[in-house]
């Protein structure tokens, strides 16, 4: 793998009147590998994991409808209407099939992804995903969206990892300004009415587990404040669940190194399966 395949490649992709806006890197024989970040996020929390998955594959992120650069959606920004702007990320990108990485609302995407359209999906690793449970932190949602200050910002991430320690100034800073671009703000508030209702979790997502169709893993910490892990209580037995101790809500960041590897290793078993 060269030192040029591993810099990104940032782009805009305009289909069916949405704006998204993509963050590639990698290549090699390995199937492409997709980033779905979580409510809130950006391609900007993959920044420790796309380059540690790209020495032999393409790996590509994207930001969601209402998030990062991309522009929101017209209609409701349900859970269905994000996915299907997930499928078409990958179509416009001439992927036929992909393994799949989404964390939190972003596991909920890729868990309905593999049930839209599961020739797409040639694996899952999904890191606290959504849809398994009613339970979601509102003091976290509600506190993410709303903050003003710096303060408030580092209040509610610290929430959302073991240690709070690990939000410093730059991140709580980054997250104020994003909320300050024109719209971004009412574009959270949007989906969070439209994917967390009345403070609980709008999908059902467990019926999608019973069979599914590719290799799949879970990846949750046992500390997770957000949605807590004994969400992924009852699940089919052939789905392995990784439960990281000291670790909160954000896996792929708080344990790196450690997430990475699984997630390796996991992918390399299924393209030479």
């Amino acid at each position: 793998m060269t030192e040029h395949n591993l810099q990104p490649q940032t782009f805009m992709l305009r289909s069916a009147g949405q704006t998204v806006h993509v963050r590639q890197m990698g290549g090699g024989a390995g199937l492409p590998l997709l980033l779905v970040h979580g409510f809130g996020g950006s391609v900007s929390n993959w920044q420790l994991t796309q380059q540690a998955q790209a020495t032999n594959r393409r790996v590509i992120a994207f930001d969601l409808p209402g998030h990062g650069q991309s522009s929101a959606l017209e209609e409701a920004p349900t859970l269905a209407r994000l996915t299907q702007v997930t499928e078409r990320v990958l179509a416009c990108m001439g992927v036929q099939q992909a393994h799949v990485l989404g964390h939190s609302l972003g596991g909920g995407i890729a868990l309905s992804l593999c049930g839209l359209n599961p020739a797409r999906v040639a694996s899952l690793s999904l890191l606290a995903p959504a849809g398994l449970g009613r339970y979601v932190n509102k003091a976290f949602i509600t506190g993410f969206v709303e903050a003003h200050t710096v303060a408030d910002m580092a209040a509610a991430m610290g929430m959302a990892v073991y240690d709070p320690r690990l939000i410093g100034r730059k991140v709580a800073e980054f997250l104020v300004q994003s909320r300050a671009a024109p719209g971004a703000r009412e574009d959270l508030r949007a989906i969070a009415g439209a994917c967390f209702p009345n403070a609980e979790q709008a999908n059902d997502l467990r019926p999608l587990l019973q069979n599914l169709p590719c290799p799949a893993q879970m990846i949750w910490g046992a500390d997770d404040r957000v949605l807590p892990v004994t969400q992924a209580q009852g699940l089919p037995e052939q789905l392995p669940c990784h439960v990281l101790p000291r670790t909160g809500h954000l896996p792929h960041i708080e344990r790196a190194g450690e997430v990475n590897a699984m997630v390796r290793a996991f992918l390399q078993a299924c393209d030479h399966a």
